[in-house]
């Protein structure tokens, strides 16, 4: 029973070493000032994006639409069929 308590209070101590120790200077070299960075308009920028590429497309889908529906007519003079 004395190895099962030792392994428990050796666990405890390397979990206290981890907070004590490492975690700070962990936290430190993670902090980043936000004072530093750079205000850059993402959300603008990707719905201008975004907006472009579908915008493009429906032009597309529309073209190629017009572009089957008035090659299907024969051609005609005057709407009278030979």
């Amino acid at each position: 029973m004395d190895s099962q308590q030792d392994k428990i209070k050796d666990r405890e101590a390397l979990e206290n070493a981890y907070t004590n120790f490492v975690e700070p200077h962990v936290n430190q070299l993670i902090e980043i000032d936000a004072q530093s960075l750079p205000t850059i308009p993402v959300v603008h920028s990707g719905f201008y994006c975004v907006s472009g590429w579908l915008l493009l497309t429906l032009l597309y889908c529309f073209w190629m639409r017009w572009r089957t529906e008035s090659h299907l007519e024969p051609k005609t003079k005057n709407n009278i069929r030979y």
